[in-house]
């Protein structure tokens, strides 16, 4: 993943269905350190990171990416392994993955965004900001993964050799049941959202993809101690917002009160009666609450 930076850019010219008629906003590639890399934009100002969790894509910022690009100019990509982008057999290593954020902002001119990331993506957007300060203007972390040890159990097993094979084969249905976990509400899991979602999970690399970013981060007891961030918060002086939904199966909302105690200048949100997915699920007061946090 570490390769010299080389980038080419170019419009996707509606590469694919969903980002013609469920997202708002402009499907274009660039190529970063090798890899083909698929992000919507839309709109004008300061601009807005928007980083998917693991086994998402661009879609998870369907509800919150034309709100959000009515005062910022907001990118929505789809990160290596993932959605649209290329799925190449690298390592997806933690130290790559942010390696490879810098250079997706280096080779599209983006100075300082506001990072706004997803579980994995949060975890991804947090280191970015501890390697690379002077880069990030502010962070907003969602159901962030980084912040403590607890973690969904089908992620702790799918860490251990032939049964995460099997638990991501599309024989299981891995999509579907990791999508009524992540919502409770299972009206929000409409044939829309998790056929897009099946269609870029099953294009070929992405279960290695996947499969590799679980088992760098995780163990069968929980997320492993070196990336377990949340008392390094103190380290940031760009500000931060955590949000959370309390009836999240993911990662326990408890993990949002832990940063908040290793660092009392971090600001938090919890939204009741709510999942993994609280940009979705809760998307009206998110992004109520994610631009009222930008302006400040």
């Amino acid at each position: 993943m570490r390769r010299p930076l080389f980038v080419f850019a170019g419009s996707s010219f509606g590469y694919t269905f969903m980002t013609m008629t469920i997202l708002h906003g402009k499907s274009e590639f660039v190529t970063v350190g090798g890899v083909k890399t698929h992000y919507v934009v839309s709109g004008n100002g300061r601009p807005v990171a928007l980083i998917h969790g693991l086994g998402e894509s661009v879609i998870t910022w369907r509800d919150n990416i034309e709100p959000l690009s009515r005062r910022h100019k907001v990118f929505a990509l789809d990160l290596p392994g993932h959605g649209d982008s290329e799925k190449p057999d690298l390592s997806y290593d933690a130290d790559s993955m942010v390696y490879f954020l810098r250079g997706f902002f280096e080779s599209l001119g983006i100075e300082r965004p506001a990072l706004i990331g997803h579980s994995m993506g949060g975890g991804l957007s947090l280191m970015t900001a501890l390697a690379h300060p002077n880069i990030v203007s502010r962070l907003m972390l969602v159901g962030s993964a980084c912040l403590g040890r607890e973690v969904n159990g089908g992620l702790r097993i799918a860490s251990l050799k032939v049964l995460g094979e099997l638990m991501t084969s599309r024989f299981v249905g891995s999509t579907g049941v990791m999508l009524k976990t992540a919502f409770g509400d299972q009206s929000f899991v409409t044939p829309e959202l998790l056929d897009e979602l099946k269609r870029a999970n099953r294009s070929p690399g992405a279960r290695r993809a996947a499969l590799k970013v679980i088992r760098n981060t995780v163990s069968i007891l929980g997320v492993k101690s070196e990336y377990i961030l949340h008392r390094r918060l103190k380290e940031l002086e760009m500000p931060v917002l955590i949000a959370w939904g309390t009836e999240d199966k993911i990662l326990p909302v408890k993990h949002a009160h832990r940063a908040e105690l290793s660092d009392p200048r971090t600001d938090i949100h919890v939204f009741g009666s709510c999942g993994h997915w609280p940009h979705m699920k809760r998307s009206d007061e998110f992004n109520s609450l994610t631009l009222e946090f930008l302006s400040r």
